[in-house]
């Protein structure tokens, strides 16, 4: 339990360093999208917080909340002026949401074979939602990756970016799948330790996509050379899908 609890901080720290950042780079930018980010990462810390003092209730609704505040981040940065599913998908995260809650407030209320069911229920809904968020994010990186994969315009450890996004993408696919396997509160078994791992993968995709270091861009960029042709896009630029 304790060596779970330093994980999560660990998990939290992480996230209000890469809030932080990504808050500096809005106050120069001032670009919107890049501020729903913010307030992105920034929930997913106050999120864990719920989790380091085991309150599951509070998790779920912050989780929901949290998810809703990412969909409206690929919404406005991938999709804009562009269909997309958002309503479709907000308003589907919000029904699973609270119906995670409900089932929840049943288990925590009733005998220990309804208990197992309701258990089982909340967690089908709340990975349900992490499977909708993550394979969302992983479509519309995907998407817009194919636009520009080919462009001499756009330096590689952009590109490299949005590599690591779809490979965090993956991440909380995956964990939204183990959450099916979780076992009731108090117990550990396999899908736990695996969720756990896929969420360190997870945080460090986060962590290395929005606050690259110089060395892995260098890295990206490896034999790149400008052709000085075509003028380079700022990564505001790529940000909004090279509107």
């Amino acid at each position: 339990m304790y060596q779970a609890a330093f994980l999560f901080i660990i998990f939290l720290v992480f996230r209000v360093i890469t809030g932080v950042f990504l808050l500096r780079t809005w106050r120069e930018t001032k670009k919107k999208n890049l501020l729903i980010l913010v307030i992105f990462f920034f929930m997913n810390a106050f999120t864990l917080l719920f989790l380091i003092f085991g309150n599951i209730m509070l998790y779920d609704v912050n989780t929901i909340l949290t998810m809703g505040v990412g969909l409206i981040f690929i919404n406005r940065t991938f999709y804009q002026d562009r269909k997309s599913p958002f309503k479709l998908l907000l308003a589907l995260t919000l029904v699973l949401g609270t119906l995670a809650i409900i089932s929840f407030t049943i288990f925590e209320y009733s005998i220990i074979f309804q208990q197992n069911i309701a258990f089982l229920l909340h967690n089908i809904f709340v990975g349900a939602d992490f499977v909708i968020f993550g394979l969302w994010s992983f479509i519309a990186t995907l998407e817009s990756l194919k636009s520009f994969s080919s462009s001499d315009a756009v330096e590689p450890w952009v590109k490299g970016r949005y590599r690591l996004v779809k490979f965090y993408s993956i991440c909380i696919m995956f964990v939204g799948f183990l959450t099916l396997f979780t076992p009731v509160e108090g117990t550990v078994n396999w899908a736990l330790l695996v969720i756990l791992i896929a969420n360190i993968l997870r945080i460090s995709g986060e962590t290395m996509a929005w606050i690259m270091p110089n060395f892995l861009k260098k890295y990206f960029n490896r034999g790149f050379t400008s052709t000085g042709i075509i003028e380079e896009l700022s990564e505001e630029e790529i940000l909004e899908a090279m509107k």
